[in-house]
C-alpha cells in the first residue's frame, strides 16, 4: 500500500546567493572620453583655441605681425544622482543572506549607466559657451552629421531620417570623410556608438566579416571591435529620433571631441542607520557632468533600427 502522508516531509530548498538579472553593469562611455577631475566648484571651462593663419614676408626687415589667434570656452556643469536602500534589521533575521554586497554593486551600476546617458547628451545635445557661461551651440550648428539615408547634412541643420536605411559601408566610409575633412588628428583614437542590430548589419557586410579584408573574425569574436578607424560598440542607451522611432541616433567621436568632468567619482558608503532602528543604509552617490568640445571631433549618423 502507497504511504499518502509521505508528501508532509517534503521540504523546499531557498538559494543562498542572489542572482543579477541582465543589465548593462558599468559605464561603456567613461573611458573612450577625456576625463578630468573638478574640485570645489559647480562648473568648469575648458579653454580652446582654434586654427589661426600665417602670411607671405612681403619685404625684409618688415614690422612683426599680430596675428589673432581664435580663443573660445566650452563648460562642464555639475549635477548630483544617488541612490540608497535600506535593510531593515529585523527582515536579516529572515533571510539566509546578506544582500547588502548586491546591493553595493547594484546602485554602481545604475551610477554607471547615468553617466553613459550624461555623456549620450551631451554629445548631440546643446553646449554651454562663452566666457561666463551666457552663450549655448546648437549641436545642428557645431557640426555635420549623416542622414538616415546615408546623405549628409549642412551646417545648421540636424539630421533627418529621410528614407533610412541600415549601417552600411558608405555610411561607414562616409563618417571617416567627415573627420578627414575637419582635419581631426588621425593619431587620437575614434570611437562610434552603434545599436546592437547595427552589429548585426555591419557583421552581415562581406567586407567586415570576410578575413581576406580583415585581420580579426570578427564572425569568429561575435562582435566587430575596430574596423575603418573606429572603435565600435553597441549600446542600448542611445535614442531614437522623435520624428521617426524607427531611426537610431548613432554618434562617432574621436577621444578628446568629450569631456566628462567629475566633481566626485562614483561611491558608495554603508552605514547603520540609529534613527531607522540600527537598519543597513546603502547609499551611493557622484557628482560629474559632461560637453561636447568641438564639433568638428562628434558627428551623428542615423541608422534604421527595424528588420
Amino acid at each position: 500500500m502507497a504511504n499518502s502522508t509521505i508528501p508532509v516531509a517534503r521540504t523546499l530548498q531557498y538559494s543562498a546567493n542572489i542572482h543579477s538579472l541582465a543589465q548593462q553593469k558599468k559605464s561603456k562611455f567613461m573611458s573612450r572620453v577625456m576625463n578630468d577631475v573638478i574640485i570645489g566648484a559647480k562648473a568648469k571651462s575648458y579653454e580652446r583655441l582654434g586654427e589661426a593663419e600665417s602670411q607671405e614676408m612681403p619685404t625684409r626687415h618688415g614690422k612683426t605681425p599680430l596675428n589673432e589667434q581664435p580663443h573660445s570656452r566650452r563648460w562642464v556643469t555639475m549635477s548630483d544622482t544617488d541612490s540608497g536602500t535600506l535593510l531593515d534589521k529585523a527582515d536579516t533575521w529572515k533571510i539566509l543572506i546578506d544582500p547588502t554586497n548586491k546591493y553595493a554593486k547594484h546602485q554602481s551600476a545604475e551610477l554607471g549607466r547615468k553617466i553613459d546617458d550624461k555623456i549620450v547628451a551631451a554629445a548631440t545635445g546643446t553646449a554651454t559657451a562663452g566666457e561666463e557661461r551666457d552663450s549655448t551651440v546648437l549641436f545642428e550648428d557645431d557640426s555635420v552629421s549623416i542622414n538616415g539615408d546615408g546623405t549628409v547634412t549642412s551646417l545648421g541643420t540636424l539630421a533627418t531620417p529621410q528614407t533610412e536605411v541600415d549601417m552600411t559601408l558608405a555610411k561607414m566610409l562616409l563618417m571617416s570623410r567627415l573627420f578627414n575633412n575637419e582635419d581631426v588628428d588621425p593619431d587620437l583614437r575614434k570611437h562610434w556608438a552603434v545599436s546592437p542590430k547595427d552589429i548585426s548589419d555591419m557583421l552581415a557586410l562581406t567586407v567586415v566579416n570576410s578575413i581576406d579584408f580583415n585581420t580579426v573574425k570578427v564572425l569568429q569574436n561575435g562582435g566587430v571591435e575596430t574596423y575603418m578607424g573606429f572603435d565600435f560598440f553597441w549600446t542600448n542607451r542611445l535614442a531614437a529620433d522623435t520624428t521617426d522611432a524607427t531611426c537610431t541616433r548613432t554618434f562617432a567621436w574621436s577621444e578628446e571631441g568629450i569631456i566628462l568632468g567629475k566633481a566626485k567619482n562614483i561611491t558608495t558608503e554603508v552605514d547603520k542607520r540609529a534613527d531607522l532602528k540600527n537598519a543597513t543604509q546603502v547609499y551611493s552617490y557622484m557628482s560629474c557632468g559632461a560637453v561636447r568640445f568641438e564639433g568638428a571631433q562628434v558627428h551623428e549618423c542615423l541608422n534604421k533600427n527595424t528588420d
